[in-house]
């Protein structure tokens, strides 16, 4: 599943919190934290953790601590028990080598 489909499929909610009207990412910190960890608690499969890996960024379902860069709520829950989809492939980048 590529990165528009996931948001196509599950309808990420607008972060009311932010203060930018139109951003969809939850902060990790704070009042934001606190609401996600509400909807964690009462609907699980509709929180979504962006987290960084070693080849990019990732969107794993579920509640994750671990490299996280913030949070998504969707309006659609995920289904089964993981699903990750690749938000942004880290590319190699080449050194310019001088001698």
């Amino acid at each position: 599943m590529t990165e528009m489909e996931w948001f196509d499929t599950y309808e990420p909610v607008r972060n009311h919190l932010s203060k930018n009207p139109s951003g969809d990412l939850f902060e990790t910190y704070g009042i934001e934290l606190g609401y996600v960890l509400g909807v964690a608690d009462s609907t699980p499969a509709r929180v979504w953790t962006l987290v960084e890996g070693d080849e990019g960024t990732y969107i794993i379902s579920g509640y994750h601590l671990v490299n996280r860069l913030g949070y998504y709520i969707t309006k659609k829950p995920f289904e089964g028990e993981f699903l990750e989809v690749l938000d942004h492939l880290y590319e190699d980048e080449e050194e310019d080598e001088t001698i």
